[in-house]
């Protein structure tokens, strides 16, 4: 082979190893975001979760404040509301197992 040939052989293959190294580094990279994707995935799951519990509580919290004010025993009211709360904290205490 002639000088030339050999110094083009030679720029061929240090184009290739540095494409293999950035391949490399971009395979990397595209494993950490797959994994922060999924990461992601899992707090939007327990997210919505949580915005359902929080709903339901609202909800029982309004019917509590419409027995309320519409039941002249408020003590009565404070205690259906107390067990609708416990009834509640127990679902949680069963989501969080």
């Amino acid at each position: 082979m002639t000088e030339e040939a050999l110094l083009l052989v030679k720029e061929l293959k240090e184009k290739i190893i540095l494409v293999f190294s950035e391949f490399e580094i971009l395979e990397k990279k595209n494993e950490e975001l797959q994994a922060e994707i999924g990461s992601l995935k899992n707090k939007i799951r327990f997210l919505e979760e949580e915005k359902g519990i929080l709903g339901t509580k609202y909800d029982h919290l309004k019917m509590a404040k419409a027995i309320e004010a519409g039941c002249g025993d408020s003590q009565a009211a404070r205690n259906k509301m107390n067990r609708l709360m416990r009834e509640i904290d127990k679902c949680v205490a069963l989501l969080n197992d």
